[in-house]
């Protein structure tokens, strides 16, 4: 009797066996896996209506991916989710049309073999009334999807302006909504204390983020890295005596701090602005009145391509380098007072309350400058550290010559242009690497975005092969 006949009929799958040769030292010969598909079931996703999770039972194969049909269209194919070991794997499928009839047909991978499986009915449900009706305009945006930090909650649009996911709405005043590398999304809304929840593509809360040993983790921005460590902006208040300047002799100051954490929640890095700045960074003008005062108010981080850090002040109008080892200033840029920088080719000459500080490249920044009056504008600056000059590489304002003067953010293209959010303005576009605008997200009128990213697709796994 074989070793085959031996095994239990009563189990449904067959098992790889292992066959011995007659003699005990001759290597072992490993029988060819037996493939089987067992089970699938398409599950509604509770909190976004335009996506759904297929479960997936198989034995033998290698991966699984999902082809979703809706009538008279082309198939969207999800990525392959392997088994690694399992027999048990969910997909997800993303970015659906709402209240539309799909089939979902299941396909197992081995090898560059491909078997169509199974084929399951679902139909995906309508979209809440908070979220706005975008429409894409213009011929040469970027590929890929755009985030959007609406006030309700946090949305992404494709370049035709169809919303294609969405996650609920946490918070009715602000929601700070940012992509990270490591394929997880990160929520903030004006109301929490904090920290920062953390969602999966599904839009499931998986993990909480926030500051080492502040009360407070601020609002502003998080920056998650590939391997789950992340950078995270805090406050810390001092006690300042101002009767020197007519104020009070015991007036809060409210400061930003840098720290690093690791994945494991671990303190690896610390930098207080308490520590490098001067109370009188800003002027003293309001001192005598002040009954607090908002000295920094970091709102961005940046890494420099010489591994470095670029801070964000908006309250002091600048930009700061610091050395990410020592942690000592290296300078300080902007519309501050204590800029160090020549401004060279910008008919402006400063930045004023700045938000969606990113480097482009080598020598060269991005923001989005407020500004004490309209118009707001996208900038590029290339900044020359033996001449202390920043030369403006392009400025772009919309031809609405819309202004916002909080909030706001940018991100910065694979091909050398830029995406802007003008904050309360309800402008998001694109330019090119020479500053003139390729395309814009219209029917955002009067709505906050807080912020807006690019994002090369929806699913985590590939997100994290295009890092």
């Amino acid at each position: 009797m074989s070793i085959r006949e031996l095994w239990p009929a009563s189990l449904p799958l067959m098992l790889p066996i292992l066959l011995l040769a007659a003699c005990g030292d001759d290597p072992a010969v490993l029988e060819p896996v037996d493939r089987e598909f067992i089970a699938a079931a398409v599950a509604a996703n509770p909190v976004n209506a335009i996506s759904a999770e297929v479960t997936v039972s198989a034995v033998g194969y290698e991966s699984v991916q999902v082809r979703a049909r809706r009538d008279g269209e082309a198939a969207q194919v999800t990525p392959p989710v392997p088994f690694n070991g399992d027999t048990t794997v969910a997909a997800a499928v993303l970015g659906l049309h709402s209240e539309s009839d799909y089939s979902f047909e299941v396909v197992l991978n081995v090898g560059a073999a491909q078997d169509a499986v199974d084929t399951l009915e679902f139909t995906t449900g309508a979209l809440p009334d908070w979220l706005p009706s975008p429409t894409g305009a213009g011929a040469a945006p970027s590929p890929g999807y755009v985030t959007l930090s609406l006030a309700l909650g946090p949305a992404i649009a494709d370049n035709t302006g169809r919303i294609v996911w969405y996650l609920g709405s946490p918070d009715s005043v602000l929601t700070n909504f940012q992509a990270h590398p490591d394929g997880t999304y990160t929520v903030f809304g004006r109301g929490d204390e904090g920290p920062y929840r953390v969602y999966d593509e599904l839009g499931r809360r998986i993990d909480l983020l926030g500051c080492v040993g502040w009360e407070s983790t601020r609002f502003h921005e998080v920056r998650v890295m590939a391997e789950g460590d992340y950078w995270v902006l805090c406050d810390e208040t001092t006690i300042e005596d101002l009767t020197q300047y007519g104020g009070g002799a015991a007036v809060e100051f409210d400061w930003t701090v840098l720290q690093h954490i690791s994945a494991d929640r671990s303190l690896l890095w610390e930098w207080k602005a308490s520590d490098h700045f001067e109370i009188t960074d800003q002027g003293t003008d309001g001192f005598p009145t002040a009954d607090r005062v908002n000295m920094t108010h970091g709102n961005a981080i940046a890494f420099d391509t010489d591994g470095n850090i670029l801070l964000s002040f908006r309250n002091l109008n600048e930009i700061t380098k610091i050395d990410a080892q020592s942690g000592d200033v290296i300078w300080r840029f902007g519309g501050g007072l204590q800029n160090e920088f020549t401004f060279v080719g910008d008919p402006k000459g400063s930045i004023e309350r700045q938000h969606g500080l990113r480097v482009v490249e080598p020598g060269v920044i991005q923001l989005m400058d407020n500004g004490e009056q309209p118009p707001s504008r996208l900038v590029r600056y290339r900044i020359d550290e033996r001449a202390m000059t920043a030369t403006l590489v392009f400025e772009y304002t919309h031809a609405s010559g819309v202004y916002s003067r909080v909030g706001g953010g940018t991100d910065v293209m694979p091909g050398g242009g830029g995406l802007v959010a003008f904050g309360r303005g309800g402008v998001v576009a694109e330019v090119s690497e020479a500053g003139q605008q390729v395309w814009e997200l219209l029917g955002l009128d009067n709505l906050y975005v807080f912020r807006a990213q690019r994002l090369p697709s929806l699913y985590a796994s590939e997100r994290r092969e295009q890092d």
